[in-house]
């Protein structure tokens, strides 16, 4: 067994004000996936920004809402968030997540090709497939 210090830091990338985020190790046999750790301060956010692969963020405590402008950067989507559900981004899909009370979610950026949806309700967007 081995217990880890995970690193965290400040987020200030793309506007975003209030946010910390841990990072988890990377896994390696992956071409590239990545697990963080995010806490939102209320009123905070993570700015504004393109998916750089496809990426799912997690709320496991707090509320708050998140946006989309698709990846054509034309659509406009506002939905609210909270425990228990995740939003999808994809890759390029430009987005952001406002925290409306303190807001803790996981963050997991991967560059798989898709995402295996088993008893996973779809509350918004294409079903799952």
């Amino acid at each position: 067994m081995r217990i880890i210090q995970l690193p965290a830091r400040e987020i200030t990338r793309f506007g975003s004000t209030g946010v910390d985020m841990d990072f988890l190790p990377q896994v390696p046999d992956a071409e590239r996936t990545t697990v963080h750790v995010a806490r939102i301060v209320a009123g905070g956010t993570l700015g504004e920004h393109p998916a750089t692969s496809l990426q799912v963020l997690a709320v496991l405590a707090g509320e708050g809402v998140v946006t989309s402008k698709g990846a054509d950067g034309a659509a406009d989507e506002r939905w609210e968030i909270e425990p228990g559900q995740a939003v999808v981004w994809e890759p390029g899909e430009i987005h952001a997540t406002t925290a409306t009370t303190d807001l803790l979610a996981v963050i997991v950026e991967t560059t798989a090709d898709e995402l295996l949806f088993r008893d996973h309700e779809v509350l918004h967007g294409p079903p799952a497939g």
